[in-house]
């Protein structure tokens, strides 16, 4: 088993990944429902050589699965982002949207996890 901090992170998941069979339902279901939305694994956001990481539950239904951004448009993205703000972890306007200029400072939210005896 590899340790993903040690050996550094794995690529980036492409938009039709494999290898969750209930996260490829979830995404097959919603691209049929709203196609318009991002509907797929959401890139990492923030520097790789943060001290904070910040990790998540997918899939973010009408967060990170509407705007291809973690945390983004859904009430956790609200309280998350104002508390990285207030705490000198993020920078810029937060305004619910992938492309609202915010930006991580010394944190991130990595789209991959850890792996474990079931997924490694």
């Amino acid at each position: 088993m590899t340790n993903a901090i040690v050996s550094g992170a794995p690529a980036e998941p492409d938009h039709d990944c494999p290898r969750c069979p209930r996260l490829v339902e979830f995404r097959t279901r919603w691209r049929k429902l709203e196609p318009k939305w991002f509907n797929g694994p959401v890139p990492s956001f923030g520097p790789r050589e943060a001290r904070l990481l910040v990790a998540g539950l997918a899939p973010g239904l009408r967060g990170a699965n509407r705007t291809g951004r973690p945390f983004t448009g859904d009430y956790a993205g609200d309280l998350l982002y104002e508390t990285l703000q207030r705490y000198g972890f993020a920078a810029g306007r937060y305004e619910a949207r992938a492309d609202d200029g915010l930006v991580l400072l010394d944190c991130r939210r990595a789209a991959w996890k850890l792996p474990t005896a079931g997924n490694s």
